[in-house]
């Protein structure tokens, strides 16, 4: 016997994750996109558009490449998605990282997924630097709030005068995300999803998840095992 759903075949979003997500946030203004939960911040469809890019631009001027690696080691900010799909934009695979690593866990991510960056935030930059240390091989550490010690802050990269990247991304073939299991079963295991991958994941959710204009989505889970949602105009609460 055969199971069918009941919802329409969902076909693959042949498509980089950026341009899945992001595609159409401009054409929403300044329709808020994404809300800390403290009220500290907000950002809107067309500053998440724009300001992904401009750090992209700054995160290729520095050296990423298409190929490398960069993780990011964040809790959840409204600057999360913004260095996510900077990165991805810019040709980087993505290895999300526990904000409560060790900086010996870290290491061992860092070491097993060949990355080349880090993005963190001030307050966990001593273990990001000490993970860099014991891993080798990591160019740079940037941070996303305000810059301290020396280290560059996305922030930064947003008066950035240097050429958006046009990086050509194969969606079913070239690694978006490279998330890290659990370990429940054993040690953590890195998770490669293409940008089709993931990108075609979140179709299949909006039947089950509709959200509309005004809508407000709570961002409970953890973005570092949660890629978020496709760009439609509601906002996001972190």
């Amino acid at each position: 016997m055969v199971f069918h759903s009941e919802y329409e075949p969902v076909p693959t979003l042949s498509l980089p994750i950026h341009d899945a997500v992001l595609g159409g946030a401009a054409a929403f203004g300044d329709t808020p996109a994404l809300v800390d939960g403290a009220g500290e911040l907000s950002l809107t469809y067309a500053q998440v558009d724009a300001f992904h890019r401009r750090v992209a631009a700054g995160l290729a001027e520095a050296g990423v490449r298409k190929g490398d690696v960069l993780a990011l080691h964040s809790p959840n900010t409204v600057l999360f998605p913004v260095a996510f799909y900077a990165a991805t934009r810019a040709g980087a695979a993505v290895t999300t990282v526990h904000p409560l690593a060790t900086p010996e866990e870290f290491a061992k991510q860092l070491r097993d997924s060949a990355a080349r960056w880090i993005v963190t935030v001030s307050p966990l930059l001593p273990a990001a630097r000490a993970a860099a240390e014991l891993a080798g091989g990591v160019e740079e550490i940037f941070v996303c709030d305000t810059a301290a010690d020396g280290t560059r802050s996305l922030q930064e990269f947003l008066g950035s005068t240097a050429p958006e990247p046009d990086v050509a991304v194969d969606p079913a073939e070239d690694v978006a995300a490279l998330p890290y299991s659990s370990g429940t079963t054993g040690v953590p295991k890195g998770v490669m999803l293409t940008h089709a991958s993931v990108a075609t994941n979140l179709a299949q959710l909006e039947p089950f998840i509709p959200m509309g204009p005004g809508d407000r989505i709570l961002a409970v889970l953890p973005f570092f095992h949660d890629r978020g949602s496709k760009g439609e105009r509601h906002e996001m609460v972190a």
